[in-house]
């Protein structure tokens, strides 16, 4: 599973987010997704991928790659 690639998917999908404007350094706002979508955003991540974000690392997250190292890195640890 391409985690870029899903991401951008559920972006597209689930916030009507402008592929377009889909870049790895997008940031969130860039994208149209406010602090309350992002919280969505974020449920959405851990059913898909089936891992869990806390809080801390949620707030620290402003673009794609941001997302996308935070959830490689949280598989890699529930994998471990």
């Amino acid at each position: 599973m391409d985690t870029r690639q899903t991401l951008a998917d559920i972006a597209i999908k689930e916030f009507q987010c402008d592929p377009e404007k889909i870049k790895e350094d997008a940031s969130i706002k860039d994208l149209g997704i406010d602090s309350l979508g992002l919280l969505e955003f974020i449920f959405r991540i851990e059913e898909v991928f089936a891992i869990r974000v806390d809080n801390e690392d949620a707030e620290k997250v402003q673009t794609l790659t941001d997302i996308a190292n935070l959830v490689d890195r949280l598989r890699t640890m529930a994998a471990a």
